[in-house]
């Protein structure tokens, strides 16, 4: 494509059409001061404070593409003055007292007064009061330090697929609302803290993280959620020199989810409620008495012939090879693992289609991220959805077509219509897959149910329910435990919580969990993500992958 010619501040470039102002000063290195405009949101020009002047006109650099012939000067006492003004209607506008704000330091309305020397006001402020919504669990609201930037509205709907977020009123009056203004606790809120992300200001901020440091004290991890099988980019906030994770931001580079995250990766990673299993525990006559690593390692050994292992979809692949490498085809998977009808369709591709099935997964729920993706297309774009399902699902509200499983032969009568449909599922029986397959027509997601199911399966571990003398369990998820065959055998498990099915188990071996853990996973498309390791445990647990390259180092293969 043929470039256009313009003048940046008297000097002539050639630039590609179709560039905002905005994006060509930045690739010059021109610093250009924004507000409302954040890059993975649609540009809008509310805030004005990136006026430039083309020959004596003040535009927005972040909505004006660049035209033949512009004479763009980005620093002429209009522009300058222009920009002040602004900054001070802005800070007259609220109540933008810095001193007692969580975000003060890394504010990018206060970087602003600094970078234009603002040491006073021009206008009262200070004169109305606004409220504090504090009424959800994760996420509190002050109006009072809001700039109406609506980042938050837009991440909301463009990026999060949500569209709780709004407006209400007009001019100096306008309030950000959630619903039909409604408490954000109250709200139709998913917890997916974008919001909160994106905010400028203290306007929205994160409760958990509040005060516990700033950006500079931190050091940024990049890693991927290990909480379900999407695996969505983290940028993991740890603050330097202690072992505690400030808060946890999604990364807008991330392949997989684009800056997208839920509330179980938000949030709930952080939140560890349940009790931990601590040390290594051997039953006798007596309970439970303490072990040395030496000492495990020394029943392991002892325990070998004659043994078979279960492992659920929570270990990592690194930890999946060495346990394959001690006890070759002997290792079984605790649920089933299989893909009924495998994925061919990739997350990145999921966006602009035209019809959407969603089968017995609440996405608002449960594997959030690709809710988003959904739901952002379904309200934001007007693609059709389909939800079927045995019990309600919230997604009802905005499906276009709502059937009950057993009515999955009518929804096909539907689905045989459209040009292509994309089908999400989780727990289809044999008759269901049939069904489906008849489709000639459709791209498949399955939405496998343990982290790492996919992982289980790239090993060749499948679900089967064996009996052997010796019986290894290694995973989190020990509810399978249950419907094994263990009478008579000798249990060791490794895991990191404690749980009532433990008491069948002669050996109790507390591990690593969350953040205490790296290692690779393959998501739900397949590819191979990593997990990194922030914190060191506060507990006396093992760590798996340390303990099972000891083993191999130390005990011959069973053959």
């Amino acid at each position: 494509m043929e470039k256009i010619k313009i003048k940046v501040n008297g000097n002539e470039i050639e630039v590609s059409p179709g560039k905002t102002v905005l994006q060509v000063l930045k690739d010059m290195g021109i610093h250009v001061p924004v507000l409302c405009h954040y890059e993975p949101l649609m540009p809008q020009g509310s805030c004005r404070l990136c006026v430039v002047e083309d020959r004596g006109v003040l535009k927005t650099a972040c909505t004006t593409p660049v035209e033949p012939n512009m004479d763009i000067k980005t620093d002429t006492p209009n522009v300058i003055n222009s920009r002040k003004l602004v900054l001070q209607l802005l800070f007259s506008e609220r109540n933008h007292y810095c001193m007692y704000c969580e975000v003060t330091g890394e504010c990018e309305l206060q970087d602003l007064g600094y970078e234009f020397g603002l040491d006073h006001f021009e206008f009262p402020t200070y004169e109305r009061r606004f409220p504090v919504d504090n009424s959800h669990e994760f996420i509190m609201m002050d109006h009072n330090r809001c700039v109406l930037c609506r980042r938050c509205v837009r991440a909301c709907s463009e990026v999060a697929g949500h569209f709780v977020l709004g407006e209400m009123e007009r001019g100096i009056d306008t309030m950000i609302i959630a619903d039909m203004d409604v408490p954000l606790g109250n709200s139709s809120c998913t917890s997916c803290g974008l919001c909160a992300q994106v905010c400028p200001t203290g306007a929205i901020i994160d409760k958990r993280s509040s005060y516990l440091g700033r950006e500079v004290q931190s050091e940024i991890i990049y890693a991927n959620c290990d909480m379900c099988p999407v695996g969505c980019g983290m940028e993991i906030y740890k603050k330097k020199g202690a072992n505690f994770i400030v808060k946890i931001y999604g990364d807008w580079n991330s392949d997989v989810s684009r800056g997208l995250l839920c509330k179980t990766g938000r949030y709930l990673s952080l939140y560890d409620a349940k009790e931990r299993v601590v040390g290594i525990k051997l039953k006798d006559e007596f309970g439970y008495r303490r072990l040395h690593e030496d000492n495990l390692i020394n029943i392991f050994k002892s325990k070998l012939d004659n043994a078979i292992v279960y492992v659920d979809g929570s270990l990592f692949n690194e930890e999946i090879e060495m346990i394959k490498e001690i006890f070759k085809d002997k290792v079984y998977s605790l649920y089933p693992n299989e893909s009924p009808i495998p994925t061919n369709i990739k997350l990145s591709e999921l966006d602009d289609k035209e019809f959407y099935v969603v089968i017995n997964a609440d996405l608002n729920r449960e594997y959030g991220a690709v809710g988003s993706i959904v739901k952002r297309n379904v309200i934001g774009k007007k693609a059709k959805l389909m939800v079927i399902d045995k019990e309600f699902n919230s997604l009802a509200k905005i499906a276009d077509y709502v059937f009950n499983i057993k009515d999955l032969n009518l929804a096909l009568d539907i689905l045989k219509k459209q040009k292509e449909v994309i089908i999400i599922y989780k727990d289809i029986n044999e008759e269901e897959k049939s069904t489906l397959n008849s489709l000639n027509n459709a791209k498949f997601l399955y939405l496998p149910k343990e982290t790492n199911s996919i992982g289980l399966q790239k090993y060749g571990i499948k679900h089967e329910k064996a009996k052997a003398e010796n019986v290894f369990v290694f995973g989190k998820n020990l509810e399978g435990i249950k419907d094994l065959p263990l009478q008579n055998s000798f249990v060791v498990v490794f895991t990191p919580y404690e749980d009532e099915i433990l008491r069948r188990a002669d050996v109790i071996v507390g591990t690593t969990n969350g953040f205490e853990r790296e290692g690779t996973f393959y998501n739900l498309e397949g590819k191979i993500l990593k997990k990194e390791k922030v914190l060191r445990p506060d507990f006396d647990v093992l760590d798996l992958k340390s303990f099972l390259s000891n083993v191999l180092g130390k005990t011959e293969k069973v053959s």
